[in-house]
């Protein structure tokens, strides 16, 4: 009997590894699918040294914020604005211009079918300040073209974009094109401290007319190798969603006195209790949220990747510990959270009243602030510990874009056809944009910077010596014109 019982084991077990060796074969060969092929397009003609001079002279316009509060120079706008208008006579002939609050500026190209949703690209006008210029290998402001490169504050970010958009208009504009739906251009004037007085009021601007966007392309991923772990070529990345954001202060009142009679704890040791077990216990990770980027990038994958994303439901726990172990993909599947400022004490032979920590979560879509702070409440379990949310240091995630729809495959295949066969595949930014402020007009919104970038530009957006091919730069405008007319459509696809 208990022979018969152990081949009857022998046999169930067999049949279970063999069943679930069909499973993970027919699920992987599902994931493989091919995702179709694109011709590629000459697109419009270009001038590269032209297009490379006409971003050069907008570099020369130095739209840095005048202070933290984004406080726009008058100057600089002007001088930004009028080169704009000389630079692209037939964009400000043919499309209407709209001023928002002074200084950010709406292009509406009017389609054909006006009964058709428009849809809007971005690019905004303003940049950082370049820090110290003496360390620039050419001065920020100048507008240099040098060794096949622009190079110059604002070059990636972001007025390549900029002037890419008016380039491409002004070309199809040269060939007579009209799209059949309205295309609007965005250019806020302070995204890089909140958008709160540009794209925020166009945004505000489109709701009180009614318009609801049909998709709505802004910067954010690129062509490049490395950012997709486990994936040796390029890929082409679409953000369909942005981590939101929370800054919070954490605080310890406690007894102060002499450092020669303690207390048994102090503010600051309860405090770095608090702070450790923070960091000991994240939110946790949500592996399947890396399906739909490896997905897109299908058979570019190494086999082993493509077979444990799609059987998740048995290769999970093994893909956490791969992914936990690159910050990149930890950042990507996951709410992390980072100490960053530590306050407490000002001499050493004196306990200090008090003690407090700022504490910087960037939240995945799905977790929302409250579940952050109830987590923290949880994990630190300690009443004297104060979390308070800092003001205007907070917003939540951004909803997530399809990507099965018609301005998804329409984006995906403007990519394909200017640049060639890179797999196009869906992530969720890590950092911000002006998107966030037209939630309430658009359900596709998409963040594609449409360069191809390598290790040699990582860090330049902020950093010293930005720049961008010339060559780089003309595939921009033949991007942008290519996605004018896929876009421009009634299809968009």
């Amino acid at each position: 009997m208990l022979h018969q019982l152990l081949i009857y084991l022998f046999y169930f077990v067999l049949a279970v590894l063999a069943l679930t060796t069909v499973v993970v074969v027919i699920r992987t060969i599902l994931y493989q699918r091919s995702h179709g092929t694109v011709q590629k397009v000459d697109g419009v003609p270009v001038d590269e040294m032209q297009v490379a001079e006409h971003l050069a002279a907008a570099i020369r316009c130095k739209t840095v914020p005048l202070d933290d509060k984004g406080t726009p120079d008058p100057e600089a706008f002007t001088k930004l604005h009028r080169m704009l208008e000389d630079t692209y006579p037939l964009v400000h002939k043919q499309l209407r211009r709209e001023v928002v609050n002074g200084y950010s500026l709406v292009y509406i190209w009017k389609g054909g079918i006006p009964e058709l949703e428009p849809v809007m690209v971005m690019g905004h006008q303003d940049v950082v300040s370049a820090g110290d210029v003496t360390e620039w290998t050419y001065p920020p402001f100048d507008g240099c073209i040098e060794n096949g490169f622009v190079w110059g504050r604002g070059t990636l970010d972001i007025k390549n974009q900029l002037i890419a958009i008016m380039e491409a208009a002004e070309a199809l504009l040269q060939q007579g094109y009209r799209p059949d739906r309205t295309i609007v251009f965005g250019m806020g004037h302070d995204e890089e401290t909140g958008g709160t007085g540009g794209s925020k009021l166009i945004g505000r601007m489109l709701a009180d007319k009614g318009i609801h966007l049909a998709g709505i392309v802004d910067e954010g991923g690129g062509i490049s190798a490395g950012l997709a772990s486990g994936v040796r070529g390029p890929v082409a990345l679409i953000g369909v969603s942005e981590k939101g954001y929370l800054t919070v202060e954490f605080k310890v009142h406690g007894t102060p006195g002499h450092s020669s009679t303690p207390p048994p704890q102090t503010a600051i040791g309860i405090l770095a209790k608090a702070l450790a077990r923070l960091e000991a216990h994240p939110m946790p990770i949500h592996v399947r949220r890396m399906r739909s980027l490896y997905l897109g990038i299908g058979k570019a994958a190494p086999i082993y990747l493509q077979v444990a994303f799609s059987n998740v439901w048995l290769f999970g726990a093994i893909l956490k510990r791969w992914l936990e172990a690159s910050p990149e993909m930890n950042g990507s599947t996951r709410t992390t959270t980072a100490l960053t400022i530590v306050r407490g004490g000002l001499e050493d032979n004196t306990v200090p009243p008090d003690a407090s920590a700022t504490v910087n979560f960037r939240l995945l879509p799905g977790d929302t602030i409250a579940d952050v702070l109830w987590h923290a409440k949880k994990v630190i379990n300690d009443d004297r510990v104060k979390a308070t949310p800092i003001e205007g240091k907070f917003n939540e995630a951004l909803p997530v874009s399809s990507s099965k729809n018609a301005a998804y495959r329409g984006l995906s295949r403007a990519i394909q056809q200017v640049f060639g066969a890179y797999p196009v595949a869906p992530f969720t930014m890590l950092g911000g944009t002006d998107c966030m402020h037209f939630v309430p007009v658009c359900d596709n919104i998409y963040r594609f910077t449409s360069l191809e970038m390598d290790e040699s530009f990582r860090g330049l957006e902020h950093g010293i010596d930005e720049r961008i091919p010339i060559t780089g730069m003309a595939k921009m405008v033949k991007f942008y014109a290519q996605l004018m007319q896929v876009w421009g459509t009634r299809e968009m696809a």
